[in-house]
């Protein structure tokens, strides 16, 4: 693969003023290099990938310099620029991805998903993510080439999904250093930083806890409380309460939950009170588990369980249990003009917002069942309930097409268990 770095600098960097003549490059620092810890021949259950690495550096941050020819003359000082900033941190990802793979890490993704179901288990369950803090470099270049050294110093971490959090984080410092023109100093470098964070065992260490846990769990667990399998699902739904959607709306508002996850934030819902929540899948995807906190502050994690990309809906698991749920309206569909009420966390930090509107339209657009209403929801309320007068569910939120212009749709709650193959029992 081609380094962002030499191969292609003249897009990646932007050279400073003031050439100097140089004979000889800068000598590098000094790196402690360690051996990375295989996985090969260990039997993990667990799988991993890579997120895109983040930069810290900015544009116009001094990252070395860059000399030219046989003799290494004319030494530039170098600046990071705006296309070196878009290109470093996915250049990095690919080249720890593929070492992972080189050392027997088992990489998420090889999982049977169809055109419109997603299969869960493919999904990683930890991540490996970094910061690229730092960038030096002292080379000298030829087409295709570069000879002298390069520094990559990067914050790595490793989250675990399943328990929301990272489990273990350190900095690395890669060094690479060459007297003759290759080309791949900067890859080196980042196989370097990655080796050096690989090489402390508490990142193997975690790995196999996870799978000691997974099996403890397994054992313990009654097959009756087991999250459900793939194929038709039926749950035992909640009663309606008395009195309508405002009399009741703090018992309705605690049925709903902020879900957050390693790409974003959104709101779902308890449909049971076995712990099944209804989201989004797009609030989810690529997750295995999310967090989500109550409307009393609580916290947990939920396991995502199902998924139907197509319908933009999925159903997750959590340990709690037996607390409030939603009723799920079934029968006559709602009439337009009817008074609706949205549950969801606006901007991801409005907790259980509760707004108000009617129901504008049931249509079909691009082929797809919507409910639009001018009920207000906005970013992070997406995977809430659209509730009728009687505080029944009749849709899921997904989106609106402008803030403030009261265009909001809604999967209609009957697709989306149609989608995820629910069955509800009275």
């Amino acid at each position: 693969m081609t380094s962002p770095l030499h191969a292609t600098w003249p897009v990646a960097l932007a050279f400073a003023a003031g050439a100097t003549a140089a004979a000889d490059l800068p000598p590098p620092p000094k790196v402690e290099t360690r051996q990375a810890i295989s996985a090969q021949g260990v039997d993990l259950k667990v799988t991993l990938s890579v997120d895109k690495i983040k930069v810290s550096i900015l544009q116009g941050d001094d990252i070395g310099g860059n000399a030219f020819g046989w003799f290494c003359a004319n030494r530039q000082p170098l600046i990071a620029n705006e296309n070196f900033l878009k290109a470093a941190g996915n250049y990095v990802s690919i080249t720890a991805t593929q070492e992972l793979k080189r050392l027997g890490y088992p990489l998420a993704g090889k999982g049977k998903a169809t055109a419109f179901d997603v299969d869960v288990s493919a999904a990683p369950d930890f991540r490996i993510g970094g910061i690229l803090t730092e960038l030096k470099q002292e080379i000298c270049t030829e087409p295709g080439k570069a000879e002298g050294w390069a520094l990559y110093k990067i914050d790595w971490a490793l989250f675990s999904e399943k328990k929301q959090k990272v489990v273990y984080h350190a900095t690395g410092e890669g060094l690479s250093f060459s007297k003759e023109k290759i080309p791949d100093l900067h890859r080196r470098a980042i196989l370097a930083s990655l080796g050096n964070f690989l090489s402390a065992p508490q990142v193997l260490e975690a790995l196999k806890a996870n799978d000691a846990e997974t099996a403890a769990t397994a054992a313990a667990t009654p097959a009756s409380s087991a999250a459900p399998a793939a194929g038709t699902v039926t749950l035992k739904g909640a009663a309606v309460a008395s009195g309508g959607a405002p009399k009741n709306q703090a018992q309705l508002r605690n049925a709903v939950v902020t879900l957050e996850t390693a790409s974003g934030s959104g709101s779902a819902f308890f449909i049971d009170r076995d712990g099944h929540l209804l989201t989004n899948a797009h609030v989810v995807r690529g997750a295995k588990y999310a967090r989500i906190k109550l409307q009393n502050g609580d916290k947990a994690v939920a396991e995502v369980v199902k998924v139907n990309e197509q319908a933009d809906v999925a159903l997750l698991k959590t340990a709690l249990t037996d607390g409030d749920a939603l009723a799920l309206r079934s029968g006559p569909t709602l009439e337009v003009g009817s008074d609706v009420y949205a549950i969801g966390s606006p901007l991801g930090v409005l907790n259980n917002s509760m707004t108000r509107g009617v129901l504008s339209a049931d249509r079909v657009l691009r082929g797809k069942r919507v409910l639009q209403s001018d009920a207000a929801v906005t970013f992070g309320s997406s995977g809430g309930p659209l509730l009728d007068a009687d505080g029944r569910v009749i849709a899921i939120t997904q989106g609106g097409v402008e803030a403030g212009k009261g265009f909001n749709f809604f999967i209609p709650i009957d697709v989306a268990l149609t989608a995820l193959e629910i069955s509800v029992s009275p």
